[in-house]
């Protein structure tokens, strides 16, 4: 769902993805991204080194979305 997304919104094809290029492929706020991660219902990482830039794997980001279709 959301690599689709991506390539639909002019990103390319990649296993991990920005929070921002998430709001920019879906339309869902940064904020509320950050929020869902805060809480611990959207998976992320921060990789080795960094202190910012979240990154989100397509097939956490598809599980929370339907997780929250699904009303699980």
């Amino acid at each position: 769902m959301l690599k689709q997304w991506a390539v639909d919104a002019g990103l390319p094809a990649k296993p991990l993805y920005k929070v921002t290029e998430i709001a920019k492929a879906t339309g869902i706020a940064v904020s509320t991204l950050y929020g869902e991660i805060d809480a611990g219902r959207l998976k992320a990482r921060l990789p080795v080194g960094r202190k910012r830039g979240m990154l989100v794997a397509c097939e956490w980001f598809d599980e929370w979305m339907k997780e929250g279709i699904d009303g699980e």
